[in-house]
């Protein structure tokens, strides 16, 4: 009975050993760390847009946006999201750029925020802009 016991006790250390030397010896590739890389700026920038431009559409209209109706996005560097009939407002629409902020502001028929290319290479930021 005692050398059952220790057998099985052998054999789970056994398990343990090759599982531990798998996890050990298995190394992530550089395209699996560009693919992480990729999906955690993917995310970061999308989280910060949603962010930044419900709180922007929120201040404009008074009334609290939630899922966008619309998202388009390259993924690296822009997000643009567009929201239907919130609050009074029947359409909203938000373009953020990383490293420059909102630089697209609609709701309905009125431009909040509109920042051109000239204005983002001087560095000059709009009236009312959101950052």
């Amino acid at each position: 009975m005692e050398s059952q016991a220790f057998k099985l006790f052998l054999a789970f250390l056994a398990v343990m050993a090759v599982g531990f030397g798998i996890v050990a010896t298995t190394k992530e590739t550089p395209q699996e760390k560009m693919q992480g890389a990729f999906l955690q700026t993917s995310s970061l920038l999308s989280n910060l847009a949603l962010d930044k431009c419900t709180a922007a559409v929120k201040q404009e209209v008074g009334a609290q946006p939630y899922t966008p109706s619309e998202s388009n996005s390259d993924h690296m560097t822009y997000v643009h999201l567009t929201w239907s009939n919130v609050g009074s407002a029947k359409h909203a629409e938000c373009r953020y750029i990383m490293d420059q902020g909102i630089t697209l502001l609609k709701i309905d028929d009125r431009t909040v925020i509109e920042k051109t290319l000239s204005q983002t290479s001087t560095g000059e930021k709009p009236k009312g802009e959101h950052h």
